[in-house]
């Protein structure tokens, strides 16, 4: 069990490099060696490597996410985190709009200082929530996001 979820993280990172269009020689080979891997230990050993090499070169953002979450459903998040982003940052910039959208209470009030820190509340609440309504069965974790109520 702790080989395929070792050589799964290895394809992530893999995946993620082509995404992100990261070229690093010895990260590729030793990622392509890593997948080959035959047993838990020699898989270990080449994650350690991979992990200490990602570090070294400032390369953090490729690591795979420790979520629990399903590959795909992780990717439809994702998606529409970025969207929301996006828009986000659109909305906030829009007319008089930022001067007048204002943090919860609970979070200290106040305005926000600029675009991206409204977008990135915004995507931290969307995640969140996602992620909360995938995890009680209430969405598949496909996109378009089509909730279901919960039954008794």
């Amino acid at each position: 069990m702790e080989l395929e979820n070792i050589i799964s993280k290895m394809k992530s990172m893999q995946t993620n490099m082509k995404a992100n269009k990261v070229s690093d020689v010895a990260l590729e080979n030793l990622l392509k060696q890593g997948v080959k891997s035959t047993d838990e230990t020699q898989a270990n050993q080449f994650w350690s490597s991979v992990r200490a090499l990602v570090k070294a070169m400032g390369h953090e953002g490729l690591m795979p996410s420790r979520s629990t979450l399903p590959e795909d459903v992780q990717q439809s998040i994702s998606t529409a985190v970025d969207d929301v982003i996006e828009a986000s940052i659109n909305f906030y910039n829009h007319g008089i709009v930022g001067s007048v959208i204002f943090r919860h209470g609970k979070s200290g009030g106040g305005t926000f200082a600029d675009a991206e820190d409204y977008a990135k509340t915004m995507a931290q609440i969307t995640g969140g929530k996602l992620r909360r309504l995938y995890n009680e069965n209430r969405w598949n974790g496909e996109l378009p996001v089509v909730i279901t109520e919960a039954t008794e």
